[in-house]
């Protein structure tokens, strides 16, 4: 998988930039706030059909006008394909519009024509931080290889707020109980498969997580565990409706599910098991996190093929072998050039 040129008009800080990335190792430098993520963000949503960071797509628009673009010549073994994404803006939203090869495709159709995996510093908190960000997790992952994930993750998000609405006007005595058992069938064929294919992706995990973090981490064991509701999810939702009458939102589903802890680089590896390719890699400044030894084991797992994106404030973390073979970039107030 291979990112070959990409080109941004008023893309968040970026009015303009037409890039060629080589094929292994690319290092875009330059002090925060200077378009650094801004890069990575624009590359990902190729993959992924929307912002990884961004609340509102109306704030990937730039000052520069009222629309964005994001244009990519991409490559998938022998197939050389292009996705476009635009935003336009209206009133207080950004309407996107998604083409590949020029035509329209809808966002959940989007995954799996090209796939990254993307570190942000924020990623390092994976363990501590709430169950949102390591469903987040599964979920960027599993678009981008398990087909028709996407569209189940949409009916999901459909399904509960037909549902939730429906829990407030039985609570308040407006009636809807006769059509609430088949939002709960539903609930239970969608989330069925959303919660076998999350099992079995963590299952898949389990061992390339464990050899991942024992090379860079100094032989630490390291174990993950897919934490979804009960066996039987149709009795769960059933056992669930006073409590979820009460407060009015659905309790039970995959939309609570856990993981006990990951880590990145199995992701990519999964990925590569599963698609025939690896992953293109975009790492966020993630070397100032990690500690010397650390830092030098992840150096040597990205640099052992594939293309890969990273960025940093400064180039003393890299090795020098590393930063001879690579493509250097300076990336200052959204203008990005070349070094040597």
């Amino acid at each position: 998988m291979r990112l070959r040129r990409l080109r941004l008009r008023n893309h968040r800080n970026y009015a303009q930039l037409d890039l060629t990335p080589g094929p292994a190792v690319n290092v875009f430098i330059g002090p925060n706030g200077q378009g650094k993520t801004n890069l990575l963000e624009a590359v990902a949503m190729l993959a992924l059909s929307s912002s990884p960071r961004a609340r509102r797509e109306l704030e990937l628009v730039g000052p520069a006008g009222p629309g964005s673009t994001i244009d990519a010549e991409v490559e998938s073994g022998a197939t050389a394909r292009s996705i476009a994404i635009t935003l336009e803006v209206e009133g207080e939203r950004a309407r996107r519009t998604i083409e590949v090869d020029g035509v329209r495709r809808r966002a959940f159709d989007l995954p799996g024509h090209f796939r990254v995996v993307l570190f942000w510093p924020d990623d390092l908190g994976l363990v501590k931080a709430g169950p949102e960000l390591r469903r987040r997790f599964l979920n960027q992952m599993l678009v981008q290889v398990n087909s028709g994930y996407a569209r189940a993750l949409g009916g999901l998000r459909r399904i509960l707020e037909q549902r939730n609405s429906l829990l407030k006007r039985i609570a308040a005595g407006e009636g809807g109980n006769d059509v609430l058992e088949a939002w709960n069938h539903e609930l239970v064929e969608v989330g069925t498969q959303i919660i076998d294919a999350r099992a079995k992706a963590v299952k898949d995990l389990e061992p390339e997580a464990a050899r991942c973090h024992a090379q860079i981490a100094a032989g630490e064991r390291l174990e993950i565990q897919y934490l979804g509701p009960p066996e039987n999810l149709a009795e769960a939702v059933h056992n669930s409706l006073a409590e979820d009458l009460r407060r009015g939102t659905t309790s039970v589903g995959p939309h609570r599910d856990d993981l006990r802890v990951l880590l990145k680089l199995a992701e990519a590896a999964l990925i590569e098991r599963r698609a025939g390719e690896r992953p293109v890699l975009l790492l966020d400044d993630v070397l100032s996190e990690l500690d010397g030894e650390r830092r030098a084991a992840l150096l040597q797992e990205i640099a052992d093929g594939g293309q890969v994106v990273i960025t940093s404030v400064e180039a003393g973390p890299f090795p020098p072998e590393l930063i001879a073979t690579a493509m250097v970039w300076t990336v200052n107030e959204g203008m990005i050039q070349a070094c040597g």
